[in-house]
């Protein structure tokens, strides 16, 4: 196949947002998801783009000055979706979005307890890529 013509025109932008609190949590903890309103998700992204979600990493070790705390410009970041082992309780966290939001879903087959407490208060870095 050869093409005669082709365009291409792409336009990225990056939203950081702090994670705090749950939109829903069953009853036995194994499942439980927020929704982040996110206006740059519109319905062109939804329909010929793409949406990419970021965690930042746990604080401490991960930078030279453990008690820096967060910097945008020197943070460790974690692509989603994560599975972390790293819990006595491991837990799978993922992203979704439609027109106008991201939800994260949090799914364990134990409890998603260590990971809502672990996100809580973290930075999510949203990159939205626009056809």
């Amino acid at each position: 196949m050869i093409f005669s013509s082709f365009s291409y025109s792409h336009e990225i932008k990056t939203v950081i947002v702090e994670l705090n609190g749950m939109d829903f949590v069953n009853d036995d903890l194994t499942y439980g998801n927020q929704i982040l309103w996110i206006p740059e998700i519109d319905e062109e992204v939804v329909a010929s783009g793409s949406v990419q979600g970021f965690l930042a990493r746990y604080k401490k070790g991960d930078l030279p000055d453990p008690e820096k705390g967060f910097d945008s410009t020197e943070q460790r970041w974690s692509h989603l979706p994560n599975l972390s082992l790293y819990f006595d309780e491991p837990a799978f966290i993922y992203l979704s979005h439609g027109n106008g939001y991201v939800r994260l879903s949090y799914q364990s087959q134990i409890s998603i307890q260590e990971m809502m407490d672990y996100t809580s208060g973290r930075k999510l870095k949203i990159v939205i890529h626009k056809n």
